[in-house]
């Protein structure tokens, strides 16, 4: 049975910043419908999404929903038979993947209206995001309220800053699952290039794609990305990260080797998603979205993680707060190599 949205409560955030990078905000998802940054005097278009609510929210696209752009909670990731371990009791989360729950179940923090609670002007633009999250919600114990705020500075970073507090013990891990293609044509990221700063990544069990508690060495797998490489069709793993929050984890570079784009971080990991499922869609006057045809760089706690003891805990409990932020820094080639 689809859903009704109300429209009226949608607003639409640009920020802007003196070199001319723009990136659009939905208050519906927290979603990132738009990332303009100029390479070479031209706007390039560099994420997934649509320029209308309406497609956002249509039946064609929910059908085989990818998560353009939204930010994901309460969980991050999948719960192997929706089953999580709460302050030490098991609790039964709702399963909106067969027997499984991904991405915050049914209806997640990428398909609520959130409220614009503040928005910063000047150099650095911003906009601040709340979401009050009630108590049982999915299944999750606690009311929790959350807040993020997107932040473009004077010199084309995006932070994401993430602030969330509750009042009974709960499970809070999010991202931001925004596709990006910062290519100058409507081609497939496989023809980027990806390095990664992780020595380690996380495996995932058949058939379910939850972690199985390993974390093994990225040596002699595809996804051994330390130098720098292709994209690799398949990947869709989490790399532990192992380095400082202010080093950067990921870099990625487009197929014309003019723009690049550098991840940072203070989650444990890297969830990268190259696109091998992306459902086909052609919005109007946007790259076409489909198959590898966007990158996911989602910074995020270890799914399942209430699983497995040796993972950072993903559990929050009152009194704590919950901090985290990602960056993603656009440069262009060869202002960078001056740099």
């Amino acid at each position: 049975m689809r859903r009704a949205y109300d429209k009226q409560q949608l607003q639409t955030v640009t920020l802007h910043n003196p070199r001319g990078m723009e990136v659009t905000v939905l208050n519906f998802g927290g979603i990132i419908s738009s990332i303009k940054v100029p390479v070479k005097g031209k706007k390039i278009e560099c994420v997934l999404g649509f320029d209308t609510f309406e497609e956002y929210v249509s039946e064609a696209y929910r059908n085989e929903y990818p998560y353009l752009g939204a930010i994901i909670g309460r969980n991050a990731g999948r719960i192997k038979f929706g089953k999580a371990h709460i302050d030490g009791r098991e609790v039964q989360l709702s399963c909106n993947l067969g027997e499984n729950q991904i991405h915050g179940g049914f209806v997640g923090f990428d398909s609520v209206f959130w409220e614009v609670v503040a928005q910063g002007q000047g150099e650095n633009s911003s906009v601040t995001l709340q979401y009050f999250s009630k108590d049982e919600e999915e299944g999750y114990p606690g009311n929790v309220i959350v807040r993020v705020t997107y932040t473009l500075t004077a010199d084309n970073r995006l932070r994401i800053d993430y602030h969330g507090t509750t009042d009974a013990p709960t499970i809070l891990n999010l991202t931001q699952h925004t596709y990006f293609n910062l290519n100058e044509g409507d081609t497939d990221v496989l023809n980027n290039t990806l390095q990664i700063k992780a020595d380690r990544y996380v495996p995932l069990e058949e058939g379910f794609f939850t972690p199985i508690g390993e974390r093994p060495s990225v040596a002699g797998t595809p996804l051994d990305y330390r130098q720098g490489q292709k994209v690799y069709a398949h990947t869709d793993n989490s790399f532990v990260r192992e380095i400082a929050p202010e080093e950067v984890m990921a870099t990625i570079t487009n197929a014309e080797g003019s723009l690049l784009m550098d991840v940072r971080t203070n989650h444990p990991v890297l969830h990268i998603y190259a696109g091998y499922y992306l459902p086909e869609l052609q919005p109007p006057y946007r790259k076409k979205i489909g198959q590898s045809k966007g990158i996911c760089f989602e910074a995020q706690g270890y799914a399942d993680a209430t699983k497995h003891p040796q993972f950072d805990s993903v559990e929050l409990k009152p009194q704590e707060e919950y901090n985290y932020f990602t960056e993603f820094y656009f440069k262009e080639i060869n202002e960078s190599l001056q740099a």
